[in-house]
């Protein structure tokens, strides 16, 4: 479905310009609020008032966020309600009986003889499910239960508390309780909700993508958030027509939900319904069955009907947590950042590193005898333009009209003229054709003497449906008509999950990191760069060297100066000068050269903070350095 976003403006006395028509809104909508303490209690009746209370009395932290229509605000609620049970606690149950443990959790993360010695202690079970993973320690550090689900939208484990801490400018690793109480947990929540940039996709009224946003690929909670929507959207914000100005095409998704289906759809999870059950074929047989083993099971009184307690327990978030064995709701992220490794076919005279180091090597320097770039390889660099992420020329009408904002003011690049001398001749030029035959150009950086460390997108389109590049030529430390260290193919790629699993091209812009094995070991002259990962270090001052499509002579190396402005939990954000064909390039602290931080992945685009005004890279965590590692490893 094709969505125009339009721009909002309040020009004056209540009056709202939509791309060039005006909409006169009734005096009385000026006071009218977008959500109220009754229209939560319609939703959520058993809400906790003070809960209710804290979203009511957040107007202006909702207004700063951009969740200011109907449709973001109806998908936000109903977010927080399937997260929260209904807006009943803001902190995880981990409350679970035996039967509730193996029946819930994976087996392959607890055996009977664990949950019978855990069960009804919520502490252990929290310390136990949630033990190494997110950034937790193992089960005796307490991690599990200490950073246990909390908040409006359930933040998991020590790495999100200390992340989101961070955005919100409180310290939530260091006093997690501050996430469980009303307004702190959420501005968690919307803290949340806009790293995720999940505004636009509710204003599409993209149900599936909202929840993927929010829980990861297997989007877990699917059908309770359908009936939280549901109800949210026909007993209060369908009526609230002044408050945004959805068509009918965009809100039909809602309107076609069928709250009996989704119920049906979680008694099959649980195994309750046998799979596909249609209830048009059993009016009441396998259903009411269903529903009495379910209460059974739950010591709800066995009435064969979907009562209100019956409900309650359908929609509780212990449900949906852990249904499926490979993609635990709670550690989306840790399946995402898992290595994807593709081979290619190796020439005869590959070779195989046993060097598997992160720290920095010079290298001997020692050139090749004769520089020139091979003929054929030439001519690909000469037909070859800088290449863009998916994620960014998809806020662009079409490729063609893509813009790369990404010389922010007075362009201050400086060219390096010599590249045999160090890091210069670790950092690599990357030539390759995309899957429609067509020939672009990334950056790189050695890290071993056979690996090179680039963006995802150099290698891979991205997502579910993306396709491998081929063709790829490395030649590091390129000058202009010189390649001093010759120049190697590709064995070999590495990628993260995240990159060529998502479902979204938004999804997929916190993965964009690839890695190549070479078929020779130039990194033995040229060296390597060392890796370190980026703490919240805002105001750092930053360098990127690579290559660029847009200054002259092509195949000059350059360098840009500026400073991190903004740090997310897979991205940062910073002005230095680059343009297409700096991608994969490496980040440095200034000063630091011998060492990365981060992979350039792109310029400034599209009409959304932080990515309009600012260029990007990946982030290097802990646990993807350990992967690079293993990657170098291979």
């Amino acid at each position: 479905m094709t969505v125009t976003k339009w721009r909002l403006s309040v020009l004056c006395c209540g009056t709202v310009l939509l791309a060039g028509m005006l909409f006169a809104t009734p005096a009385a909508s000026a006071a009218e609020k977008l959500v109220t303490v009754e229209d939560i209690k319609v939703i959520a009746p058993k809400a906790k008032p003070e809960l209710i209370q804290a979203i009511v009395d957040a107007e202006a932290d909702f207004a700063k966020a951009g969740i200011t229509t109907r449709l973001t605000m109806a998908h936000f609620i109903a977010t927080a309600l399937v997260e929260t049970g209904g807006l009943k606690r803001l902190d995880e149950n981990t409350n679970y009986s035996v039967k509730g443990l193996l029946r819930v959790f994976s087996r392959k993360r607890i055996t009977e003889a664990k949950a019978r010695e855990i069960a009804g202690d919520p502490v252990k079970v929290a310390n136990w499910i949630y033990r190494n993973m997110l950034g937790n320690g193992d089960y005796a550090s307490g991690d599990g239960w200490k950073y246990r689900g909390s908040g409006y939208i359930q933040l998991t484990g020590r790495g999100n508390f200390r992340d989101r801490g961070k955005q919100i400018g409180m310290d939530l690793e260091g006093d997690p309780e501050l996430a469980r109480s009303p307004s702190q947990g959420l501005l968690a929540g919307i803290a949340y909700w806009t790293s995720r940039n999940i505004n636009p996709v509710a204003n599409e009224n993209d149900i599936l993508r909202v929840r993927i946003l929010v829980n990861g690929p297997a989007a877990h909670g699917l059908d309770q958030y359908k009936v939280f929507l549901k109800k949210a959207w026909d007993k209060v914000f369908k009526g609230k027509a002044a408050s945004g100005f959805e068509s009918s095409e965009e809100v039909a998704a809602i309107e076609g939900i069928q709250i009996d289906d989704a119920f049906n759809n979680i008694l099959e999870s649980g195994d309750y319904l046998p799979p596909s059950f249609e209830s048009s074929s059993d009016p009441v047989g396998d259903r009411k069955a269903a529903i009495l083993a379910y209460q059974s099971d739950m010591g709800l009184p066995e009435t064969g009907v979907i009562d209100e307690a019956t409900e309650d327990s359908l929609l509780d978030p212990r449900e949906w947590r852990y249904l499926e064995d490979e993609a635990p709701v709670a550690a989306p992220d840790e399946q995402l950042n898992q290595t994807l490794a593709i081979s290619l076919p190796k020439p005869a005279s590959s070779t195989e590193s046993s060097i598997i180091e992160l720290s920095a090597s010079q290298g001997s320097g020692q050139t090749v005898a004769d520089v020139n770039i091979d003929n054929a390889t030439l001519e690909g660099i000469n037909a070859a333009t800088g290449t863009y992420p998916g994620y960014a020329l998809a806020t662009a009408p079409s490729p063609d009209l893509f813009e790369d904002h990404a010389v922010i003011g007075e362009d201050t690049r400086v060219a390096i003229l010599d590249t045999t001398g160090f890091p210069s001749r670790a950092i690599v030029q990357i030539l390759f054709s995309a899957p429609d035959g067509s020939k672009h150009l990334c950056s790189g950086s050695m890290i071993s003497a056979d690996t090179v460390l680039t963006a995802a997108h150099c290698i891979h389109t991205g997502t579910a449906k993306g396709q491998l590049n081929s063709n790829f030529r490395i030649l590091p430390g390129r000058n202009v008509g010189a390649a001093p260290f010759g120049e190697c193919g590709v064995s070999q790629v590495f990628l993260l999950n995240g990159w060529a699993t998502a479902q979204s091209e938004d999804q997929s812009r916190d993965f964009d990191l690839g890695a190549m094995k070479l078929d020779c070991e130039v990194g033995k002259s040229t060296g390597w760069l060392g890796i370190r990962p980026l703490d919240e270090e805002v105001g750092l001052k930053t360098t990127v060297i690579g290559y660029t499509a847009d200054r002259a002579p092509s195949g000059r190396q350059w360098r840009s100066e500026d400073e991190l402005r903004i740090v997310w939990q897979y991205k940062g954000f910073y002005q230095n000068d680059t343009y297409g064909g700096t991608s994969g390039a490496p980040v440095f602290a200034t000063g630091q050269t011998d060492t990365l931080i981060g992979v350039h992945t792109n310029g400034a685009f599209g009409d959304l903070d932080p990515w309009k005004s600012n260029n990007a890279f990946t982030r290097l965590t802990p646990e993807r350095i350990a992967l690079i590692q293993q990657w170098v490893g291979q």
